[in-house]
């Protein structure tokens, strides 16, 4: 009774192993989908990455063209209220010259 005991327990060894085995094959399967899906969502944040760099990069330079844009407009803006001034003035010179005229 002892050797077949012993037989059966080899036995039951021996599956245990063969399942152990087979279920880390599984695994095995398992992790090299696994690792070419990593693979490949690794190499797209890579691309995303350097795309979302480049619109960064795109995005500061449009600001800055912006910002230029805005200080000429701006600058504009006061040449032309400083000429309009002059002008009024100019005109204000003229007519109060004719009025003097007119009343001298």
């Amino acid at each position: 009774m002892g050797a077949g005991r012993a037989g059966g327990d080899i036995e039951s060894v021996a599956a245990r192993l063969r399942s152990a085995e087979l279920k880390a094959q599984e695994h095995e399967a398992d992790m090299a989908v696994f690792e070419r899906d990593h693979t490949a969502l690794d190499a797209r944040v890579k691309r995303l990455e350097s795309e979302l760099e480049d619109l960064r990069h795109r995005r500061i330079e449009a600001y800055a063209r912006w910002w230029n844009t805005r200080e000429d407009r701006d600058r504009s803006l006061h040449i032309a209220r400083r000429l309009r001034r002059r002008l009024e003035r100019a005109r204000r010179r003229r007519l109060r010259a004719v009025g003097g005229y007119a009343e001298g």
